[in-house]
């Protein structure tokens, strides 16, 4: 497995859970898998976990080369090489062999090029936004391994054959709620994710403000680190705009990110883009339904029309939130509706699918 990020990256996120709890279940299969991917400060280069051997070179922006310098001489070693593309690809088609190779991709970038890049990378991002569509191409002749159906859609725009492109499905690493419980007095809504830019934190704090101007005592709790720079941006215009009963929790223990999410009437996901939306499904098996925007894998893991507004309509997305919360039992239909659905994921599934989908 090619990837740029492993266990305990500080910017680990959904894909790295993903691809974790696969591959350890892989080696608990009887596979051999070892895991490539980029150093960080304090890293080690070699170690095991989970029966999984992880080797890590370079940093983000040069983890593809080394892993070319690392791989070369070893493809003897290797049934199958995993090409996990996140933005940037490892271009295994250049020195693998097609029977040898696999691409797996959850989502493809597009605006994430003008989004998420900073500083001197951003200089690259019309290039990277111009190139996407042309080294995908490149894997036309390649088995493909994807999470939704709207990223294999995109994949076959782009000319890659649908019918070697196979999705698998997501699942938690916690058993969901046996029953639905009752939630707590009040109103809470409760953001989790990365606060970066590409997440569009700021669109759920304004959806959040219209609800409040019909529900005053309603509260938010945002579950996530990252940029300062973009904290203290959603800090400043949360005062600006005179919301009030806004928490930032920062970076929390599992534990205490599923009492929040529990806790919570609706859980607000505002990503314009996503191979599938993770804590939409942890949030689902704790019996809290999300509300999002109708874009690439926000549609898929909120899997529900009458949940989703169009990109970018704040408006729209606070006006939704009072209609669920205001209608108990349209409320109670939509939340059991998510809750069943995660109910139906498991990860053995998913390892059986994703095993499959290599032809292993």
């Amino acid at each position: 497995m090619l990837s740029w990020r492993s266990p305990g990256h500080p910017q680990a996120g959904g894909a790295e859970v993903l691809t974790h709890e696969t591959l350890r279940r892989a080696v608990e299969r009887g596979h051999d898998v070892t895991w490539f991917s980029a150093m960080w400060a304090g890293a080690a280069p070699t170690e095991v976990i989970d029966g999984i051997r992880i080797v890590r070179r370079g940093r983000q922006w040069t983890v593809h080369a080394q892993a070319w310098r690392w791989l070369r001489g070893r493809l003897g070693d290797f049934d199958i090489v995993v090409d996990q593309v996140n933005t940037l690809p490892f271009l295994t088609p250049a020195y693998v062999p097609r029977e040898q190779r696999r691409l797996y991709i959850f989502q493809t970038a597009r605006e994430y090029w003008w989004r998420q890049t900073r500083g001197l990378f951003r200089l690259a991002a019309p290039i990277g936004y111009l190139l996407e569509p042309w080294y995908l191409r490149a894997y036309r002749t390649t088995r493909a391994v994807t999470i939704s159906a709207s990223t294999r859609d995109e994949l076959a725009a782009l000319g890659l054959p649908p019918e070697q492109i196979a999705i698998i499905p997501m699942a938690n690493t916690f058993t969901p709620l046996a029953e639905l419980d009752e939630k707590p007095a009040g109103v809470r809504v409760v953001i989790v994710g990365r606060l970066e830019p590409a997440k569009h934190v700021e669109q759920g704090i304004a959806a959040f403000a219209v609800l409040q101007q019909r529900i005053p005592d309603a509260r938010l709790d945002i579950v996530g680190s990252g940029t300062p720079e973009y904290r203290r941006r959603l800090e400043q215009e949360i005062a600006a705009d005179g919301v009030h009963g806004v928490t930032f929790h920062g970076r929390v223990d599992e534990e205490r990110k599923h009492e929040l999410m529990r806790a919570a009437h609706l859980h607000v996901f505002t990503s314009h883009r996503e191979g599938w939306g993770l804590t939409v499904t942890e949030a689902a098996a704790l019996g809290t339904a999300s509300v999002g925007y109708d874009v690439p894998g926000v549609r898929d893991s909120i899997n529900d029309p009458t949940r989703l507004v169009a990109r970018g309509d704040t408006t729209g997305l606070g006006e939704l939130m009072c209609r669920l919360l205001e209608d108990p039992a349209r409320f109670e239909a939509a939340r059991r509706s998510a809750w069943e659905d995660a109910r139906r994921l498991s990860y053995e599934a998913t390892t059986d699918a994703f095993i499959e989908a290599l032809g292993v």
